[in-house]
């Protein structure tokens, strides 16, 4: 089960310290926790426990039967994987984190040298985040920006001047699944627009088969959670990203019935680029 980003909470009574933050936002530390937790796994993210020791108790007891754990530390190697990569091989001046969530590859990932993060998501988020999880005590300079995620000119505006003219690798983790085609076509748009020509990005996405899936698994679990997915590269392409690799997740099936195409977006991490320009 992927992680929130922008998208509006649905109620619950949770820890004074959590305010309005999403639950599958404690789900994802919850995960990290419990991966790092485990002397035979793979994933180590330390801070990933000063959250996920606020989860609330239904959001614990949801993951008891469910196959998002597993997915969401699939997620994050996939991407830490992806992410190193392109931090090795590029002249990356500026990174964007688009509905940042408690994400902490900035204080535990190595990052090149004259590279600045910025973080995006809404104010709840970052507030509890900056309290346990301060941008001081990161690896690379850090700016955590409040915005809501559904409103591209309000992100362009606050991204333009931050990335304009730069080598720019952009990251959304657990967001694009609860944005509409539609939403997903503008947020392409917006950060193309942003970061322009030569930029990078790095996201997750869902088939519309899984979110179908998952959306009546919320319901049954009497929460009002919508999860969206994409049947292609659509939304992407008409912005100008192409798609450089595609790494599946475990909960990734090959499209069903003849019709299938290779553009046909099973669960997985893209990595999208730009063409320089000319």
């Amino acid at each position: 089960m992927p992680d929130a980003g922008s998208p509006p909470p649905g109620p619950r009574t949770g820890p004074p310290d959590a305010g309005e933050v999403p639950d599958t936002a404690f789900l994802t530390a919850l995960a990290r926790a419990r991966a790092t937790a485990d002397p035979d796994g793979v994933l180590r993210d330390p801070y990933a426990e000063r959250f996920a020791r606020l989860c609330p108790d239904s959001v614990v007891r949801a993951t008891r039967h469910t196959a998002g754990p597993s997915v969401v530390v699939a997620r994050t190697l996939v991407i830490d994987r992806m992410l190193s990569g392109l931090l090795r091989n590029g002249p990356w001046e500026a990174c964007v984190n688009l509905g940042a969530g408690f994400d902490a590859r900035t204080h535990r990932l190595d990052w090149p040298p004259g590279c600045r993060v910025t973080e995006v998501d809404r104010a709840a988020v970052l507030d509890l985040k900056n309290r346990l999880l301060p941008a001081a005590t990161a690896r690379v300079p850090v700016e955590r920006l409040r915005c809501d995620l559904r409103e591209p000119a309000a992100l362009s505006a606050l991204l333009r001047p931050r990335v304009a003219g730069r080598p720019t690798l952009l990251l959304a983790e657990g967001l694009l699944t609860y944005l509409t085609a539609d939403q997903v076509r503008s947020l392409a748009a917006a950060v193309a627009g942003a970061a322009g020509a030569g930029s990078a990005w790095i996201c997750d996405v869902l088939s519309p088969a899984s979110a179908r899936t998952l959306t009546a698994a919320a319901r049954t679990a009497g929460t009002s959670l919508t999860l969206h997915g994409l049947p292609d590269l659509d939304a992407f392409e008409a912005a100008g990203w192409h798609c450089e690799h595609l790494e599946p997740l475990p909960t990734a099936r090959p499209p069903a019935g003849a019709a299938g195409t290779a553009r046909q977006l099973p669960d997985g991490v893209l990595r999208l680029g730009r063409a320089p320009a000319p």
